[in-house]
């Protein structure tokens, strides 16, 4: 890993890390985010996973799906990160 990579993949890990720590003001029983990505192709690599404790947390979080979706993003558009929606899923522990 280059130092540029290693540097873009703190800015990477930061981002998420706030996003779960958001995530986890707001919901309920949400445990958890990782990810994985290919910094050599960023936009298209990306993989973030969130863990509830779980299936009834994630049911009960089904209505704010959208929203914990949409911090995510937004905390990646920060650092130029433009994903989709479908880099990112949710599931119970």
């Amino acid at each position: 890993m280059t130092k540029t990579q290693k540097q873009r993949d703190k800015q990477i890990r930061l981002a998420l890390t706030n996003a779960c720590e958001a995530i986890k003001e707001t919901v309920t029983g949400f445990d958890y985010l990782t990810h994985s990505i290919d910094l050599n192709n960023e936009a298209n690599t990306l993989k973030v996973q969130c863990y509830f404790n779980d299936e009834i947390a994630l049911e009960d979080a089904k209505p704010q799906l959208d929203e914990l979706t949409a911090i995510i993003l937004n905390e990646l558009a920060v650092i130029k990160l433009n994903a989709k929606p479908t880099h990112i899923s949710f599931s119970a522990n």
